[in-house]
């Protein structure tokens, strides 16, 4: 197969752009819910069937559920019948079939890996669509320091990725070894798909120059359709490298920053404790 075979096929995924797309993103989000409390919080069994099925729903949907109402829009877990409906499908393929098989087969490297796929597809579209509402319902507004609203957008769609860790943990266990890694990856995305696309500044205008600087980096499609292809392959990646098989759940490219802060924060203070120790020595001299 060659690169003009696979790569058209590669890019409609990444872009959501396929048959069943959005009933195979839904399925599959709620299979990850499923499975995250059937391995966590409910691994003995012994939470009540609601209580587990609720906590399914919110550990899948917890961004669906609430982040709309910041903009005053209707949730699409009211609006949309099937993401209920996939939550119930998946409850029962997790939970309810003899002997555990739908558990045994669905807990497997290959499902987990399809599952994983599915879920971070929807996270990509979640993170985009919500980048793109934000823009669309506060150009009108826009502060006087800067063409484009900023804050709103990027923020809005960061947000939708983290309702679940703090439905699930409460603000201060959720935050308080630092940042989540939905955090950084809602902001990296957020922040790149807004202003490559939306942004009207010097900020949007410096970063398209710089991608067009690239010779057949987007290969003919336009800013949209390449950022959106960037933000889906690059979400696509770090889901799979974070999985236990592979780097890990405490996996981040983003790390070298926190490492080079530490750095120079542990550099600064050994500087200042050096200095305080040659004050000392000056004033028992003087003593």
């Amino acid at each position: 197969m060659t690169e003009t075979d696979y790569l058209p096929m590669l890019i409609t995924f990444l872009c959501a752009d396929f048959r069943w797309a959005k009933e195979f993103q839904a399925f599959t989000m709620a299979i990850q819910g499923a499975m995250i409390v059937r391995t966590g919080p409910n691994k003995d069994g012994t939470m009540a069937w609601f209580h587990a099925f609720a906590q399914s729903v919110v550990s899948a949907y917890a961004g669906a559920l609430a982040a709309p109402l910041l903009m005053g829009r209707p949730t699409s877990m009211l609006s949309n019948d099937v993401n209920l409906a996939m939550c119930i499908i998946a409850f029962i393929l997790v939970n309810c079939i003899p002997f555990d098989l739908g558990f045994k087969i669905l807990r497997t490297f290959p499902m987990r890996l399809l599952t994983t796929i599915g879920a971070q597809l929807f996270r990509a579209m979640g993170v985009i669509g919500f980048t793109s509402m934000g823009y669309e319902t506060l150009k009108h507004a826009p502060s006087k320091y800067y063409p484009t609203p900023i804050v709103g957008p990027i923020l809005w769609a960061t947000l939708l990725g983290n309702m679940g860790g703090f439905f699930s943990n409460g603000f201060e266990r959720y935050l308080k070894n630092g940042m989540p890694w939905p955090f950084q990856n809602g902001f990296f995305c957020a922040s790149l798909f807004l202003f490559t696309v939306h942004d009207q500044g010097p900020i949007g205008q410096m970063i398209r120059d710089a991608i067009d600087t690239i010779p057949g980096i987007k290969r003919g499609y336009d800013d949209k359709i390449f950022a959106t292809i960037f933000v889906s392959g690059f979400m696509q990646i770090m889901a799979i490298l974070r999985m236990p098989e592979f780097l890990g759940p405490t996996f981040s490219p983003f790390n070298i920053f926190h490492t080079i802060g530490s750095q120079f924060k542990n550099k600064n203070v050994s500087i200042i404790k050096s200095g305080k120790r040659k004050k000392n020595k000056k004033k028992q001299k003087n003593a």
